[in-house]
């Protein structure tokens, strides 16, 4: 296409180690960073004061350590060429993205930490504890454990309201990612990867495309779409390109191990690898954004149909399908499902399971429809597991794991068996990051 809309270049660079130092530098590898110097800055640059006091903290790879209070995760990437900013409509204008040359540090997250209030929320809308263990049985819920992680660790003021909340801490996040962003925008990247949708594809290669499904319910448990949450948003295509640069934005901090973080918007393994086998064993013909969780049967057939219409306008023979959250998001995806394969289209969707701690106990999936014969299962949410005591706790000091009692704190550092996996961060995450799968045998 005209202007290579549709044609990006990514350059990667991987870190050996993350410390702090005198001076924010990126050298051999390793990113150091001065902890007063980028502290003060994000501290002085929240307008609006609702973070009392904010608290640099690094973990890395291996180290005995849980990481508690995670709200969102974001990736560190620059545009070099091309318009627009990465994560655009975030501290920048909602320029369109998705062409060019974006710079990214594959294997560092931002880590936005915080207690947000529980009191007088619904038996929703609050912003669940999310845990990350570094090692041990829990750590392979999380693809952060693998990552090495600058944890902002925020302490909000009293009585602001969830908007004011929730700005403050994604901004500071974004800020954060932008501020180190700096330090690779003139570097030689490690290596590159191009994203070419320009090119004529073999006609004869099956047309695959992908719904992709995230949560919005309300302030703690959005999506934004450059800039503006997408509740009254109808599916609408974006190019694959669009999410690799950082379109969505994650404001979801309800149920941990479903919530797609920012960071794996903008790497989703779907997008990463139909994009890869793109005009060599399939025609990616693009990604199908949809606003999951309607609030009624009308509104959910009505969003399921207009998903599957444009898929059916995409002319493709196949779709993938994910979606982020629980039993809500799973009904709105099935009738997607069912409405493509009625059209001929053939539909794989991608879920948790239920199942008892070993998989054959009472209901398995939240919802299903006879058409969905081919069913890729991340696996189950109801594995009782034990997590050892840790030397260090980041993020905070305590864990809030209890809805009865209001969050009350419990130490974070303890020993504990969890009877079911929502407080692992991406623990059942439908988007294909995870290492879990349910198998028959």
């Amino acid at each position: 296409m005209k202007n290579n809309r549709f044609y990006l270049e990514r350059g990667y660079f991987e870190i050996k180690d993350l410390v702090f130092g005198e001076k924010t530098s990126l050298n051999d590898g390793v990113l150091t960073v001065n902890r007063k110097e980028l502290t003060d800055y994000l501290l002085k640059e929240d307008e609006n004061k609702n973070i009392k006091s904010l608290e640099l903290e690094i973990v890395k790879p291996g180290e005995d350590t849980r990481i508690v209070h995670i709200l969102d995760t974001v990736q560190v990437g620059i545009k070099i060429e091309g318009e627009g900013e990465f994560m655009p409509g975030h501290l920048s204008d909602p320029v369109i993205v998705g062409n060019g040359k974006t710079n990214l540090i594959t294997n560092l997250a931002i880590m936005e930490c915080a207690e947000l209030p529980w009191a007088g929320k619904s038996s929703l809308l609050y912003a669940r504890e999310a845990i990350v263990d570094m090692t041990g049985p829990a750590a392979g819920y999380s693809p952060f454990s693998e990552t090495f992680n600058l944890v902002l660790r925020m302490v909000m003021i009293d009585d602001a309201s969830d908007v004011e909340y929730d700005d403050s801490v994604r901004n500071a996040g974004i800020r954060c990612s932008k501020y180190l962003a700096a330090l690779i925008k003139d570097k030689e990247p490690d290596r590159k990867e191009i994203f070419d949708f320009t090119k004529e594809v073999d006609p004869s290669l099956p047309k695959v495309a992908y719904i992709y499904q995230v949560q919005n319910q309300g302030t703690y448990s959005n999506t934004f779409l450059y800039g503006k949450e997408v509740s009254n948003l109808v599916p609408t295509r974006l190019s694959p390109t669009e999410l690799l640069d950082g379109c969505l934005v994650s404001g979801n901090y309800v149920w941990p191990c479903f919530k797609i973080p920012s960071f794996i918007h903008a790497n989703i393994p779907v997008v990463l690898e139909l994009s890869r086998m793109h005009g060599k064993t399939v025609n990616f013909v693009g990604v199908v954004f949809v606003r999951g969780h309607n609030n009624s049967h009308f509104e959910k057939q009505r969003v399921g149909n207009i998903a599957a219409q444009q898929v059916r306008l995409m002319d493709a023979d196949g779709v993938i399908i994910s979606w982020e959250g629980g039993g809500n998001a799973a009904t709105d995806a099935m009738l997607a499902l069912q409405t493509c394969e009625r059209w001929g289209i053939k539909a794989v969707p991608f879920t948790f399971e239920f199942g008892g701690p070993d998989g054959t106990e009472g209901i398995l999936l939240v919802d299903d429809v006879p058409e969905a014969k081919y069913i890729v299962s991340t696996g189950s949410i109801e594995k009782p597991t034990t997590i050892p005591r840790v030397k260090r706790v980041a993020g905070g000091d305590v864990v809030r794991l209890k809805k009865e009692t209001g969050g009350a704190p419990e130490p974070a550092e303890e020993e504990r068996t969890l009877d079911v996996t929502t407080a692992f961060y991406c623990g059942a995450n439908q988007s294909g990051i995870g290492k879990l799968a349910g198998v028959a045998y």
